[in-house]
């Protein structure tokens, strides 16, 4: 009897579990529906952030192993989270002491390094400045001070030789000339040798033995004769300063070509402007040059000289053998192609004339 009582019994224990587990298994079921309905109703982003767990009734000690896992790093992320707010809680801090020295120190009166800098930039340049004036003070002449600028055209310390002489014709010859001014240079008129030479080497016919010719920055040495005489330099020299078989804008033309260079305008536009404002009055006549008077002449040698468009007007005795009238008109037309409302130009005149060297506003006498 008491053994089929307890069989009776264990068999309704069974019977308890199993239907237990069914409850169980039916809440489970529902729940998971009533999850999948949720689910269906909520956006996506919702539904990537539903997460899905299997619980099998075989894993439940490795499900409570995870637990005790999860809880652990949860432990130790709480710890960190100590550690990192207690840092953060001293860099606050250190932040704070930080401002406070800051603040402390600006509110003290000692000038800050950008103050000291700009307080002797002052006074640096304070100083400088009181020094000019105190040395113009003390020194009460005209032109005692003032400020160079580089020469337009010069010659540094120049040497040529007659190789069959022996002879330094120029010896260590140093000549500045400046843009915008009429300069002359007298030269012994028994010496012709030094005369040729010195033009020769002056408009880079001659190159020299020591020294340099130079126009700005360009030495005159390493520039071929077609750019020296078309481009950097016009010549007027004492013969054939014009083509006497052609007319006046002939003459000037010709030189416009032998110069390659390219113009703006049209080749005689700029002749007939050219021979207009040296005083040329027979620019259209065709007259041959060979046949007008000497003044036309040296307008017509002007013309030519200037139609290179160059900054270095070199003139070789313009004035020889004309009356003193004629002599004065030459020297104003240089005079006042000096400077133009779109050039300066430097002009020289090589001459062996006294008086014309004392019409140009800076002049030299070579030894």
């Amino acid at each position: 009897m008491s053994d089929n009582m307890n069989d009776k019994n264990e068999n309704i224990d069974e019977t308890v579990v199993d239907e237990t587990a069914e409850a169980e298994a039916s809440e489970t079921v529902d729940d998971t529906a009533i999850g999948d309905i949720a689910a269906d109703a909520s956006s996506a982003d919702s539904i990537e952030s539903i997460d899905f767990t299997v619980v099998y009734d075989d894993d439940t000690a490795a499900v409570a192993d995870n637990d005790t896992a999860d809880a652990d790093e949860t432990a130790d992320a709480t710890d960190n989270a100590a550690d990192i707010e207690d840092d953060d809680s001293d860099v606050v801090a250190d932040n704070a002491n930080q401002v406070k020295e800051t603040l402390a120190l600006r509110s003290s009166d000692e000038p800050t390094a950008l103050e000291s800098h700009e307080t002797v930039k002052a006074d640096s340049v304070t100083s400088v400045s009181s020094q000019l004036d105190n040395e113009i003070k003390r020194n009460r002449k005209k032109d005692a001070f003032f400020f160079k600028t580089n020469p337009t055209f010069a010659l540094d310390h120049v040497t040529v030789t007659n190789r069959k002489t022996g002879r330094n014709i120029l010896d260590d010859l140093s000549l500045s000339f400046h843009a915008g001014s009429t300069h002359a240079v007298l030269v012994d008129a028994e010496d012709r040798e030094q005369h040729q030479a010195l033009l020769a080497t002056m408009v880079g016919m001659v190159r020299t033995d020591r020294g340099n010719v130079m126009h700005k920055s360009a030495n005159l040495s390493e520039a071929e004769p077609v750019e020296v005489l078309g481009h950097r330099i016009g010549f007027i020299p004492q013969r054939f300063a014009f083509r006497p078989d052609l007319d006046a804008e002939g003459n000037v033309l010709y030189a416009m070509d032998a110069s390659n260079r390219n113009f703006l305008k049209p080749k005689p536009v700029i002749a007939r402007e050219l021979l207009k404002r040296v005083g040329f009055d027979e620019v259209t006549s065709g007259l041959a040059v060979g046949e007008v008077s000497e003044l036309n002449q040296r307008r017509v040698a002007i013309a030519r000289a200037l139609s290179c468009e160059a900054e270095v007007i070199i003139a070789d005795e313009p004035t020889v053998g004309l009356n003193a009238d004629d002599t004065a008109v030459v020297l104003d037309l240089l005079k006042k192609f000096k400077r133009d409302a779109d050039r300066k130009r430097a002009i020289i005149v090589v001459t062996t004339n006294p008086e014309v060297a004392d019409a140009m506003e800076h002049s030299v006498e070579l030894d």
